[in-house]
């Protein structure tokens, strides 16, 4: 990859540099791996013990700040193709090499009939539902008449914002255990628009934009013109999409994708890691102090996971959105069969999944099978397994939505779902809130709030303390008919018992008849979300 002259000028001289980083990250993997911290501090006696017990240890909050904080700066001084094309697989005894192979045909002998089993009921549901709903009339039929011709099915994200007229630069970002994510910086293509005046010669600031599970950043350059990257960039913001570990690439410093240990990670390395890493990426090269972020499913609950676990990092961010918060779980975790899946042993969980990548199937059938095919049967799965469903989507857009989805993620991770969403009801590592207080108390402590919503009456916000330091604006966006998380009870507890201290809720929108996708993929986001979201970015304070 070519490097850009900024890059060129720089690399000489902070070639050191570049080592000292890629040294931190190995030594912080290295020396948390023996000094034996435990990861498994934050689960209860229902999670799962046996990935808990041979989870890569990670080390504190206190590690993180000196070890990668005061350094995390310099990753923007070094090639954005930083893989190591040295890395090779690690060297085992035969015995151990046996035993492995043995755990994974085992694993892909029992999973791969369920699969088939869950995939073919899912498929004969799917159809029953769309043909009794089939005489349904739906009111974005002349959207549904408008076709994309000239538009191809990629896997390439970046084929579709050129397509519809931007460009992207593509970073890659590497975490303190070794990871390198990959992001992409979108503009528009082309010399600056004129400006009308001079308030607007200078660029809105920096939007980080992150995915949900079993996603990619692509979810949000799918919707055409109409995607939410691109009303961000039109309105004149720095944009930046992010993904996660494993997501757009395997790489990694020191580990190959081939082995166990590269798949040992879950909730608390995508929040204390991840998240922080990318925002602390786009503050460096957009060079500001904080960054506005807007999550979808996992990608606010990793946040929430960041700012549970390291406060601190409400000071680097200007505002969070929250699409469809993935905090408390929805009533669809008593149905079956995600009820089933909750309710596994966890040493026959394991037995099952392995302790690698989860269901690797599914990414080899999305490469051999064709798009419309594969479309119909990840379409038929995803929306029985978690009920969300195309009635307000374009439906031509859908063979393009699971190009995108689903994508490589942990065994482990989903472990970590199923040990706190799941069987507790409320994110892991998310700090249970003490009771609310006496209706008295709440009285004489609270006052009417000035947070808006087009669906929901006004609500009382706890009242900042006077003197106290500036919080963070906290927007939520939920579909009524969301049954995989629960917006409003998340809403109904930050109003009285706020697990989240730093976090200041400003607005609450309620989307009548929305599900849990449709907040990005929505046929009418640009009328129900995109312009509350400018808002709502517009009245933001930047220092």
């Amino acid at each position: 990859m070519a490097l850009t002259d900024d890059v060129t000028s720089c690399l000489i001289d902070n070639n050191k540099l570049f080592k000292d980083i890629i040294y931190t990250a190995q030594y912080t993997a290295t020396s948390a791996n023996h000094l034996g911290y435990n990861d498994s501090s934050k689960h209860n006696s229902s999670s799962n013990s046996s990935n808990s017990s041979n989870s890569k240890p990670l080390p504190p909050c206190f590690d993180l700040k000196d070890a990668y904080r005061t350094q995390a700066f310099a990753t923007t001084t070094v090639p954005h193709d930083i893989e190591n094309p040295s890395v090779k697989r690690i060297q085992r005894r035969l015995v151990d090499k046996f035993l492995l192979t043995m755990r994974s045909f085992i694993s892909s002998l029992l999973s791969l009939p369920i699969l088939a089993l869950l995939v073919s009921v899912a498929i004969y549901k799917t159809t029953v539902l769309h043909l009794q709903s089939s005489g349904d009339q739906r009111h974005h039929s002349m959207d549904e008449k408008k076709e994309a011709l000239d538009e191809l099915l990629s896997q390439d994200e970046t084929y579709y914002i050129r397509r519809w007229g931007y460009a992207c630069d593509t970073h890659q970002v590497l975490t303190p255990d070794g990871y390198i994510l990959k992001m992409h910086r979108i503009y528009k293509k082309g010399p600056p628009e004129p400006s009308q005046g001079a308030k607007d010669t200078k660029k809105k600031p920096p939007v980080l934009l992150g995915h949900g599970l079993f996603q990619c950043s692509g979810a949000f350059v799918l919707n055409e013109e109409k995607s939410l990257a691109f009303m961000l960039v039109d309105a004149g913001y720095d944009v930046w999409v992010g993904n996660n570990r494993s997501i757009a690439g395997f790489g990694h410093i020191s580990l190959s994708h081939k082995d166990h240990e590269y798949w040992n990670w879950g909730l608390k390395e995508l929040g204390v890691y991840d998240f922080c890493s990318m925002v602390d990426h786009v503050k460096v090269h957009s060079q500001v102090d904080k960054v506005a972020y807007i999550g979808h499913s996992q990608g606010n609950a990793q946040a929430f996971v960041a700012l549970s676990l390291c406060p601190e990092i409400a000071d680097s961010l200007s505002c969070f959105i929250a699409l469809a918060p993935a905090v408390y779980a929805g009533e669809l975790v008593k149905n079956f069969p995600l009820s089933l899946l909750i309710g596994l042993n966890d040493w026959f969980y394991t037995l099952l999944f392995g302790n690698g990548c989860f269901l690797p199937i599914m990414s080899v059938a999305q490469q051999i099978i064709g798009p419309k095919i594969f479309c119909f049967m990840a379409y038929s799965m995803f929306s029985y397994l978690f009920n969300w469903w195309d009635h307000h989507w374009l439906r031509r857009r859908k063979a393009k939505y699971f190009q995108f989805t689903p994508r490589p993620v942990s065994v482990r991770l989903i472990s970590d779902w199923i040990s706190g969403w799941g069987r507790q009801g409320v994110l892991l590592y998310v700090q249970s809130p003490p009771p609310p207080p006496p209706p008295q108390q709440q009285q004489d402590g609270y006052r009417a709030t000035s947070m808006t919503t087009t669906t929901v009456s006004s609500m009382p916000l706890p009242l900042s303390a006077v003197g106290s330091k500036r919080k963070l604006p906290l927007v939520v966006f939920y579909g009524t008919a969301d049954y995989l998380v629960d917006g409003q009870k998340f809403v109904e507890k930050v109003q009285t018992c706020n697990p989240f201290p730093m976090l200041d809720l400003v607005h609450v929108e309620r989307l009548e008849g929305y599900e849990h996708m449709d907040t990005i993929w929505g046929h009418d986001n640009h009328i129900t979300t995109y312009p509350i979201i400018l808002d709502q970015l517009s009245k933001v304070s930047y220092p």
